[in-house]
């Protein structure tokens, strides 16, 4: 969407988004990136108390104007640099598409410690189709492994360009991340994210390019994987390998010293 500040017009979306996050009397929301307030308004009516984060200065100032509600506390800031409120245990969010990547990571860290949080979110289409793909496909990426093994992934609704105005040039999509609770394991991901960097390559060959960010050398590589009782899967396209194939993967690498915990 580039720069250009679009806004939710269609009320069937608005709907939509507010079944998705099943809203109830006692819930705290962190809405990121609220606009002028139109959806804010209505989560209030339905919630005991609303975070509003906005960036922009102009949107801001009028969202406090126009949406009155002794609920809703508006922050302008930039969502990436602030500590979300503790006290929030759902994230609503029509997000600003140029920052989805970090701004996810951020969501899923923040609702994994939470017991029955979860996010419901708005991506541009291409993006939120990654977040959904599945082995042997071209979206599957590094995206769909972080989000797919740290939180249930579920389709809620495409949504048109029609349903923004000014209409933007990409069509758009709601996800719901409900977070699995787990125990997010930062060195798994680190080594998943060197083997997406060749995803199209087998996993042999996507280790062994992979060689000086494991601080290894081409004979290392070689020697370390000689035992390995696995060979198949050597053979095997990054872009195939199924999530628990990963996890397994990465625990045999750190046996045979392919790779190390930081």
């Amino acid at each position: 969407m580039n720069n250009t500040k679009v806004f939710l017009k269609d009320e069937s979306v608005f709907n939509k988004i507010i079944k998705a996050s099943e809203l109830k009397k006692d819930d705290i929301i962190l809405e990121i990136g609220s606009g002028d307030g139109r959806l804010t308004k209505r989560i209030a009516t339905l919630v005991k108390k609303v975070y509003a984060i906005e960036i922009d200065t102009n949107l801001y100032d009028s969202a406090r104007t126009l949406v009155e509600n002794d609920n809703i506390e508006f922050i302008n800031a930039d969502a990436l640099s602030i500590e979300f409120p503790e006290n929030a245990n759902k994230i609503i969010s029509n997000l600003p598409y140029a920052i989805s990547s970090p701004i996810t990571e951020k969501i899923i860290y923040f609702l994994n410690k939470k017991r029955d949080g979860f996010a419901v979110l708005m991506y541009q289409l291409e993006f939120g189709n990654r977040m959904l793909a599945f082995p042997g496909i071209r979206d599957y990426s590094m995206i769909s492994v972080f989000a797919q093994y740290t939180c249930d992934v579920k389709h809620i609704s495409n949504v048109s360009k029609n349903s923004f105005r000014p209409k933007p040039a990409v069509e758009s999509i709601i996800l719901k991340l409900i977070p699995k609770k787990i125990e997010i394991d930062k060195n798994f991901l680190r080594f998943t994210r060197l083997l997406f960097q060749h995803k199209k390559k087998n996993l042999y060959s996507a280790i062994m390019d992979s060689r000086s960010m494991l601080n290894l050398s081409k004979g290392d590589i070689r020697n370390k994987l000689e035992p390995y009782s696995k060979k198949d899967l050597l053979k095997k396209k990054v872009f195939y390998l199924e999530i628990e194939e990963l996890e397994n993967i990465y625990k045999d690498m750190l046996v045979l010293g392919v790779c190390k915990k930081k």
